[in-house]
């Protein structure tokens, strides 16, 4: 259970060419997230989860009540190397009958040794409308609802490749790995190289990646870019 709240009043006096204001919004946010694990025979897993939450804006701007409930359900499947993730999330509800916010997605990731990051990986993704996942996040973000506006639009999705190494005299597992996605007039193309401690070894929560990107538009020049991340964790 997450919940917080939010009052604020401005004001200015009255000055050359600018009259006096005065405004306040208040905030008040409630969310209910809960799940389940249950195993299953040959060492799998399926773990439901369900999430509700509610928003209420008032004040001199985006006003009104909005509700939402969102959930997933997740399938490991250990022997065939196989992950199914499918998440959903809506708005059902809002003051203004107009707003629309809704996101679906699903994922299916593949790799045949699920306890070492050596060897083939796969994975594959679909996304529909707005933001699928992120559970209560999303509803807690800072961005007000009238800036949220995803319906089932264009549906976009992605592919990545990879392979895990050894690295470092096996301290380290090196992946290199390309991606593909598509999305609605746009398509990226991805290559890179990962770094991180191999599972069993007693190494220092540290991260290197660097990636190549090309995108492209419609009727427009391709973009190129270069990631870098590092990522220290303690």
């Amino acid at each position: 259970v997450v919940s917080d709240a939010l009052w604020a009043r401005t004001g200015s006096d009255r000055a050359h060419d600018l009259v006096a204001t005065d405004s306040g919004v208040s905030r008040l946010r409630l969310g209910i997230e809960g799940s389940r694990r249950f195993a299953l025979p040959g060492g799998g897993a399926l773990a439901p989860r369900i999430e509700i939450g509610a928003r209420h804006v008032g004040g001199d701007a985006e006003t009104g009540l909005g509700m939402e409930i969102g959930g997933g359900v997740a399938l490991t499947a250990p022997r065939l190397g196989l992950k199914l993730d499918l998440e959903g999330r809506t708005l059902i509800s809002h003051e203004d009958g107009a707003m629309r916010d809704r996101g679906f997605s699903t994922s299916l990731a593949y790799d045949p040794r699920p306890d070492s990051a050596r060897g083939l990986s796969l994975a594959l993704r679909q996304d529909v409308g707005g933001q699928a996942t992120g559970g209560l996040d999303v509803l807690f973000a800072q961005d007000p609802l009238t800036l949220r506006h995803g319906g089932a639009g264009a549906a976009r999705w992605s592919a990545e490749m990879g392979y895990g190494l050894p690295a470092l005299r096996g301290r380290f597992v090196g992946t290199p790995h390309v991606g593909y996605g598509v999305s609605l007039g746009a398509r990226e193309i991805g290559l890179g190289w990962r770094l991180e401690p191999a599972p069993d070894a007693d190494e220092p929560e540290l991260s290197l990646g660097i990636e190549a990107l090309r995108r492209e538009g419609l009727g427009e020049p391709p973009d190129h870019a270069v990631q870098l991340e590092v990522r220290v964790r303690w």
